[in-house]
């Protein structure tokens, strides 16, 4: 996969959705040529948001790790999945506002419950028994290190008495150096569904919901958005089946050929498009302003 340089007529870019670890950080570095990037889309009047699927941030902590690492961020310039998680609880099972939650996560979903109206309960407090089980509308799962069995199992008969479950993203795996990994979100999300007997829907990339979320956020539509994104399992898939722009960046994920292999079938049709980078550094003036 090569990048396509010709410029073709129509809508120009106005939004870039852009991943984070991978993308414009590694770990605790920054990707080089990142900072330069995002202020490069500043110029050209394109809207950066940095978009992720970590829901235990909030979106000002989100800001502040970006500004230590050099890169200018504002909280609004951030869209989690946290947020698109109490959106969705809002726009697709119409939730009161009010209504109780059982959740378990961290401070960036507790965050966003609030902001939506809702009403957190998180399913690890130690007065658990003093709530009303009948009173909840919901269980959510974003990331949460502190889960415990205990906890997981409350979520479970919440989502069995309320026939919903959410979870923030479906990661099966957080990768660790060395080519280990530690359960995540997704992994968290299965042992509920099971347990619960209750399918669990997912906000995060690659679902298509996050992305119409951004757009109706910042009322820019879908032509007019690109994604910018290292994973090809989560930001790209998500950009094409969307089928807005799609910049994929060498520079986090890497596939091994035979999930290289898994990816093309599932994918593979909608990739045409598809523009490849070796960092967000390569991607140039001349290039954000290709019309398509």
């Amino acid at each position: 996969m090569h990048p396509k340089k010709e410029k073709k007529a129509g809508l120009g870019i106005s939004l870039a959705l852009l991943d984070l670890d991978g993308t414009l950080f590694r770990g605790k570095q920054v990707i080089s040529g990142a900072p330069e990037f995002v202020e490069r889309l500043r110029q050209l009047k394109i809207k950066p948001v940095f978009f992720t699927n970590n829901a235990t941030r909030t979106p000002e902590e989100t800001a502040n790790h970006l500004r230590s690492l050099g890169i200018f961020a504002n909280s609004d310039e951030v869209c989690t999945a946290a947020e698109a998680a109490a959106a969705f609880l809002s726009a697709e099972w119409r939730l009161e506002k009010g209504s109780h939650v059982a959740y378990i996560g961290k401070n960036g979903l507790r965050q966003a419950l609030l902001e939506a109206e809702f009403v957190p309960f998180y399913a690890g407090h130690e007065k658990w028994e003093q709530f009303h089980w009948e009173s909840f509308t919901a269980a959510v799962i974003g990331l949460d290190m502190d889960a415990t069995y205990q906890s997981l199992g409350r979520l479970s008969r919440i989502a069995a008495l309320t026939g919903r479950l959410l979870l923030t993203n479906g990661d099966i795996r957080i990768p660790l150096e060395g080519g280990s990994f530690q359960p995540g979100n997704g992994a968290l999300g299965a042992f509920v569904s099971i347990a619960s007997g209750v399918e669990a829907v997912t906000v995060g990339k690659p679902n298509a919901y996050m992305i119409h979320y951004a757009s109706q956020r910042y009322a820019v539509s879908l032509e007019e958005t690109l994604i910018v994104g290292d994973n090809l399992w989560t930001d790209i898939a998500a950009g094409l089946t969307t089928g807005i722009r799609t910049f994929w960046v060498e520079s986090g994920v890497h596939l091994n050929a035979r999930e290289m292999q898994d990816w093309q079938r599932i994918y593979g049709h909608l990739s045409g498009n598809l523009q490849t980078f070796s960092s967000v550094a390569e991607i140039s003036a001349e290039i954000l302003d290709l019309k398509s």
